[in-house]
């Protein structure tokens, strides 16, 4: 829709008087609404972290402004950083529970989990079926999607916050680290190309049907994972919010499958992690 000049000049009023420090002409007005336009205009892909923007509106201000004006800016455009860079130190600092949270975690399936499965051969999951070659490309399936994970989070974290959160980027590996030692089914299921989406769906349907001492096992630790997860929400944050088996509630067929697949993925050697 096509503004009137009336309704220009307001904008470009509203553009002067959020400067006032700078004192902008209105050619430098209009070209400062011509940046902002450019930075807002909407995008469901395409984002700036709170760095990128300044650098765009710093390369952009530096072809606007005089030599004076530029000087102002800069010295708002610094305390602006320092206050946001203080700020992420602040929300870091609030960080040291969850990285305890994280390494109870790990700890528990450590210790408490992945012995059992590995205890005795006919836990292992591939003596069900015949086709090994499956299983292995659906294992390095599951490593290469560990490794594309780990590198998005350091990408982001660093995007994001660079050298300011270091706390939270060590819970964030933590996380991650538990992926390898006790695989997310779920959350490879939902990135899974159709060539891996196809081995998968074969793969469970020739585990469909498991010896009763595997579903008793799985059973087993399916419930002292929730109660753990249960017992460790409430002590750090006083309620259950979720826990990493499953989350949110599912259809019996779909957490069967959850923890049948989940075993198939474990390795011994936790994917190298």
């Amino acid at each position: 829709m096509t503004m009137t000049r009336e309704e220009y000049q307001v904008h470009i009023n509203w553009v002067k008087d959020r400067y006032p420090e700078l004192n902008l002409t209105f050619e430098q007005a209009e070209k400062v609404y011509k940046y902002e336009k450019d930075k807002d205009t909407y995008s469901d892909k395409h984002y700036f972290s709170a760095w990128e923007e300044w650098d765009y509106e710093l390369s952009t201000f530096k072809e606007i402004l005089n030599a004076d004006q530029f000087k102002k800016y800069q010295t708002v455009l610094n305390e602006n950083i320092q206050r946001y860079e203080q700020s992420l130190i602040e929300l870091d600092n609030d960080k040291t529970n969850e990285i305890a949270y994280c390494e109870e975690q790990i700890n528990f399936y450590e210790t408490q989990v992945l012995p059992d499965f590995f205890k005795e051969p006919i836990i292992r999951m591939s003596l069900f079926i015949n086709d090994k070659s499956k299983i292995k490309y659906l294992k390095e399936q599951y490593k290469h999607f560990l490794n594309e994970t780990k590198k998005e989070i350091l990408v982001n974290h660093f995007r994001h916050n660079r050298t300011f959160k270091p706390k939270e980027l060590q819970v964030a590996l933590l996380r991650h680290k538990l992926s390898y030692i006790f695989p997310d089914y779920n959350f490879f299921k939902h990135q899974m190309d159709k060539p891996t989406k196809a081995v998968a769906s074969f793969l469970y349907s020739k585990l469909h049907f498991l010896p009763d001492t595997v579903e008793e096992l799985l059973t087993q630790k399916t419930s002292e994972i929730k109660l753990f997860h249960e017992g460790l929400i409430q002590k750090n944050y006083g309620g259950l919010k979720g826990w990493h088996v499953a989350t949110g509630k599912q259809t019996l067929e779909a957490e069967k499958e959850l923890r049948t697949m989940t075993l198939l993925l474990l390795d011994e050697g936790r994917y190298g992690c």
